[in-house]
């Protein structure tokens, strides 16, 4: 399980690639997943661009998943950034999965990401994948 490895052992995540946080794994509530330092562009006219999804091997139940940032990658640093708390199962036939999503507004620049499992009703695979 890609649990938080320790301080200052973060993977790097470049543009334009996907890193994955679990990957189809059980994550215990109160986890944080691995981290990815994140590569920087040297234009301030390029948007930073970065989103979250996640998906469940079934229905995850009631669950939120707050997603985390910091300057430095020390456990204690990460905070808050946004979170993922629903799915788009309640759209009808057409959405069958338990997939949700949340991207990162453009004001925000951490330098490190991660994420924590902060409530999971049921015990699901879950997929959580970053991408820059």
């Amino acid at each position: 399980m890609p649990a938080y490895p320790g301080n200052n052992l973060a993977q790097m995540l470049h543009n334009n690639v996907q890193g994955f946080l679990w990957n189809n794994e059980v994550a215990p509530v109160g986890t944080l997943s691995k981290a990815y330092i994140l590569e920087r562009i040297n234009r301030s006219y390029y948007p930073w661009g970065l989103s979250f999804e996640v998906s469940f091997s079934a229905n995850p139940g009631a669950f939120e998943i707050d997603l985390m940032g910091a300057n430095n990658d020390i456990q204690q640093s990460y905070n808050f950034l946004g979170m993922i708390n629903q799915t788009n199962n309640g759209y009808g036939a057409i959405f069958t999965g338990f997939v949700g999503r949340w991207d990162m507004p453009t004001q925000m620049w951490p330098k490190y990401v991660a994420a924590y499992i902060k409530t999971l009703t049921n015990a699901v695979n879950i997929t959580l994948t970053v991408t820059k």
